[in-house]
């Protein structure tokens, strides 16, 4: 009877194993808790979108003018223009400028095409919207890399557009360095702190969403349009006081307008 009991319980803890080692095997060896997700770093963002622009000097056209759609070089891409509507000087020798918001630049063949800011009367800025997706700037490892050449005290920020039309302006800055050239730099959207952005003055405000000081913490899974502005007006042709922005990339994951 003794020997009965004891191979019955044997059976019992041998098939008691048997079910743990197969749940075990379907689990991937984690003992029921199932895979591991998979790290943020093995899941980072594409680039969602680089612009080159697109200069009227490499067909022999001038070296400068007014910044216009045209000089956009990626087809799923808009322009916006934030400030003043880009005009072209049209005084004589002896008059003075008439210049206006952003210029197109590339005053020599091994400079890249950029955009200038040294022609805005007052503060002055630009987005690109895709044209069928929204992206996704919450994510681990979205970021924004730009190439840049500062003059003066002036700075360059980000400026992003949301979905629901609110705009906002970054702290991050990048500005003059002393070898005065062009450099690259690169940022995590998630080490940007954000303020409310006036579109029509050019300037920081305040609003709904923002804390005592002004920060706001925004949703950043549908950006509208990402793009750059420099919060100082320009000081005309030279070098007193401007921002050059060559390329632009942003990496961020689209999502469907739809």
């Amino acid at each position: 009877m003794q020997r009965r009991l004891l191979m019955a319980l044997a059976y019992v803890v041998l098939l008691a194993t048997g079910v743990l080692f197969a749940r075990g095997q379907a689990d991937g060896g984690r003992g029921g808790r199932g895979q591991a997700a998979p790290p943020p770093e093995a899941n980072r963002p594409p680039v969602f979108f680089r612009e080159e622009w697109k200069h009227q000097f490499d067909n022999g056209g001038a070296p400068e003018g007014p910044l216009e759609p045209r000089h956009v070089s990626n087809p799923n891409l808009e322009l916006k223009i934030y400030g003043e509507t880009p005009k072209g000087d049209t005084q004589g020798p002896n008059e003075a400028h008439t210049h206006a918001g952003i210029w197109m630049n590339k005053r020599f063949k091994e400079d890249p095409a950029h955009i200038f800011t040294g022609t805005c009367n007052r503060p002055c800025g630009l987005t690109l919207r895709h044209k069928t997706q929204f992206v996704n700037l919450a994510d681990f490892g979205a970021k924004i890399r730009w190439q840049v050449k500062e003059s003066g005290f002036h700075q360059v920020r980000p400026l992003i557009r949301l979905a629901d039309g609110t705009y906002l302006v970054g702290d991050h800055t990048d500005g003059w360095v002393d070898a005065f050239d062009w450099y690259v730099s690169e940022f995590n959207i998630a080490s940007v702190r954000w303020r409310r952005f006036d579109p029509e003055k050019v300037i920081t405000a305040v609003g709904p969403g923002g804390d005592a000081k002004g920060w706001v913490n925004p949703d950043l899974t549908k950006v509208d349009e990402v793009g750059v502005v420099d919060l100082m007006p320009g000081s005309s042709h030279g070098n007193g006081g401007f921002s050059d922005v060559g390329w632009i990339e942003v990496t961020g994951r689209g999502v469907p307008r739809n």
